[in-house]
């Protein structure tokens, strides 16, 4: 999410830059000038970072200042700073940009909104929490209280450990001033939302976007204290955010739900209308439960959470799915909830306990899970849980194997005779139809299907994944399975040997996902799931059968990295335009195509493998 202004005054523009934390970003940019030396931390030495506190007429702590992280208010206007682009710190220098004497309106938004949004989170994963605030200021017909605004935190998101960090943005919501100044007597039990609430409100008016007002409006429902309102300004930056960065109508499900999973879900449903609103109720759910069924399990819980607050009129995609063995359980759930007589199927409580599992367990670390399993079972009945498990591998979800294996490995109890926990093998023949999908990548989304044989060894794949995508193949990678980790057989790393391990030995049925890791610097991470298994085909050896994207340039900084570069190259008064045409070899930024791909060039460069 990369807000842009949503609206473009020369009074907004003259609002921005005159706002504290601008003024106050612009003076420390002007003092640094051509350039300041830097610590190996990256921060103005001590002696300058005394200077440049009396250049702002900061107060400096007590006693000797060893380094400028002590002094938060000179960090703050660091940070504004940076965000809007007023200075570069780079190496052991940190310099002025020209962009401090740019004052076109347009501009002069665009790095007003940039350092805003760095405020909330953005770009990057945005704290629901200071999000929450602004949603709540900007629907408001008038001015609310601080009162108003915690409830709502509350409501958005789980309570925090008094003088904790927030999860979310990494603060502690401590501002006794701010309390002290709209009505709070600082000796009050004051909770942790209302802490948030304050430090929300802090910021939006050091950046102009919020006026907290002393005297509360007439209104017999309020608290009486600490009321707030948006300015210009904050509806601006309110509407760039929640209109201008919601997914487009015709937006992939993928990108859709990549940025409605980091928002509180009343943020979501605002920014999930342009695309709700392109398309029938039913419409919209087919498509969810489309990408749903090639997902892996917590991206599909994110995507059928959606799909079921669309509402009744959606029910005819529902039946269509109602029929399906499997996926087709959460189809017969949400008919039964709505009160429809739906055909029972005996495996849907077996097949769904294991889906929870899958998407629960992708939060915890492989080697906790047998801790955490050998406590939950502690206490369970034996046999009762042996059958239970019994009915979970012959469930036919493609995690059923690893939930079974990974509970008896924890407990030490056995399946009934008979029983196997395992799926039958894939025969040596079969193909398996592969998505590739490149995580943190939209607009366009980056993925490849391809056809590869099931006993392709995972080096092969490696190989295979290289051409597909268009990589250089220049950097490590490794395989991420639920059991271990497959790569280069180094001792140093770690994992386990690549050339060893079949395709068909860690994908065993449709629906069957891992991750593969290519560059552990930039840590490009790609999504591999097993959509169809094919009949054996000798014609078929390793193709690509589709796919949308251009191959990210190397070493551009990861798929945030790769965002910024698009972002830059779009405008060709960004400080790095030329920079970067001349690190990718480019004349110009209409040579630079990341929507490109070609079907043939891929399969040209596959036919060249195996």
């Amino acid at each position: 999410m990369i807000p842009q202004p949503s609206a473009v005054t020369p009074e907004l523009a003259e609002a921005a830059l005159n706002c504290v934390a601008l003024s106050r970003a612009r003076k420390l940019a002007e003092w640094i000038g051509a350039g300041r030396q830097l610590t190996s931390s990256g921060v103005l030495k001590p002696a300058l970072a005394i200077e440049a506190c009396r250049a702002l007429g900061i107060e400096l702590p007590p006693g000797r200042l060893r380094t400028a992280l002590d002094v938060d208010e000179l960090m703050q206007d660091w940070e504004v700073a940076c965000s809007a682009g007023y200075i570069i710190p780079g190496g052991s220098r940190v310099r002025a940009t020209g962009q401090l004497a740019d004052a076109t309106p347009q501009n002069v938004l665009g790095f007003w909104l940039r350092a805003a949004s760095a405020g909330l989170g953005l770009p990057g994963e945005p704290c629901p929490g200071c999000l929450t605030v602004l949603h709540e200021l900007s629907e408001a017909d008038g001015p609310l209280d601080l009162a108003r605004l915690a409830e709502a935190l509350r409501s958005a998101e789980p309570a925090e450990d008094e003088d904790a960090p927030c999860p979310d943005c990494g603060e502690v919501h401590d501002l006794p001033g701010l309390a002290a100044m709209i009505g709070y007597d600082e000796d009050d039990d004051v909770d942790d939302s209302v802490e948030h609430a304050e430090s929300v409100v802090v910021g939006l008016v050091s950046y102009g976007a919020a006026t907290a007002l002393a005297a509360a409006p007439a209104d017999p429902g309020s608290s009486g204290e600490a009321w707030v309102r948006l300015t210009e300004l904050g509806r601006m930056l309110a509407e760039s955010i929640f209109v201008g960065c919601a997914p487009s109508a015709d937006a992939d499900v993928a990108v859709l739900l990549e940025v409605l999973s980091v928002v509180p879900s009343k943020i979501a449903e605002r920014m999930a209308v342009p695309w709700l609103a392109a398309r029938s109720p039913a419409a919209a759910v087919g498509e969810l439960l489309a990408y749903a069924e090639s997902a892996d399990p917590a991206r599909r819980m994110i995507a059928m959470a959606f799909a079921m607050g669309i509402g009744q009129e959606a029910a005819p995609a529902w039946r269509e799915w109602a029929d399906r063995p499997g996926f087709g359980a959460y189809a017969r759930l949400w008919l039964t909830e709505q009160g429809e007589e739906v055909a029972e199927h005996p495996d849907d409580q077996a097949w769904l306990t294991v889906e929870a599992f899958a998407a629960a367990s992708a939060a915890i670390p492989a080697e906790f899970t047998p801790l955490v399993l050998g406590a939950a079972l502690e206490n369970a009945d034996a046999g009762e849980t042996a059958e239970a498990l019994s009915l979970m591998s012959a469930s036919g979800h493609p995690d059923a194997a690893r939930f079974v294996e990974s509970v008896t490995a924890a407990s030490g109890i056995r399946l009934p005779a008979g029983r196997a926990a395992r799926p039958a093998g894939i025969p040596a023949g079969d193909v398996y139809q592969l998505k590739i999908t490149l995580r943190g990548v939209a607009k366009p989304p980056v993925w490849r299907r391809i056809a590869v044989p099931a006993t392709l060894p995972l080096d092969l794949l490696h190989d295979v994944i290289q051409q597909a995508m268009g990589w250089e193949d220049g950097h490590l990678h490794m395989f991420s399975t639920p059991r271990r980790d497959y790569g280069s057989p180094d001792p140093e790393l770690g994992h386990a040997d690549e050339r060893e391990v079949t395709v068909a030995e860690v994908l065993a049925r449709p629906g069957a996902t891992m991750l593969y890791i290519y560059d552990f610097g930039d840590d490009w991470e790609h999504d591999i799931v097993l959509e169809k298994v094919l009949p054996p085909d000798p014609v078929v050896g390793v193709s690509c059968l589709a796919g949308n994207g251009a191959c990210p340039p190397e070493d551009c900084g990861g798929a945030w990295g790769y965002a910024s570069l698009k972002e830059a190259l779009a405008d060709p008064t960004h400080e790095e335009y030329e920079d970067l045409l001349d690190w990718l070899g480019l004349d110009s930024a209409t040579d630079f195509h990341p929507a490109r791909f070609s079907l043939d060039e891929v399969n040209a460069r596959l036919g060249q493998l195996l």
